[in-house]
């Protein structure tokens, strides 16, 4: 199962502009591993940029997915799998 959060978040990343922590609840979430990643063209006729998303496993051993919109330099956390 998974819950829909789509929040910006804080990010920080590496030098090749890959997620290593975020933000969220209070607390940094590290990134364990990245478990996927893929671009998504969205809604462009209603005006959605294109993401880059990042599903990734956390230290903890949950799984979230990040997404990063370029065009407005943007990081969001869009799901959290239970």
């Amino acid at each position: 199962m998974s819950k829909i959060i789509n929040q910006p978040v804080l990010v920080v990343t590496d030098g090749k502009k890959t997620p290593r922590r975020f933000f969220w609840i209070k607390k940094w979430v590290f990134v364990e591993r990245i478990m996927d990643v893929w671009s998504e063209v969205g809604q462009w006729w209603d005006g959605e940029p294109e993401r880059t998303v990042y599903r990734i496993l956390a230290d903890s051993g949950k799984m979230f997915e990040l997404q990063f919109q370029m065009m407005n330099n943007i990081w969001m956390l869009y799901k959290v799998y239970d």
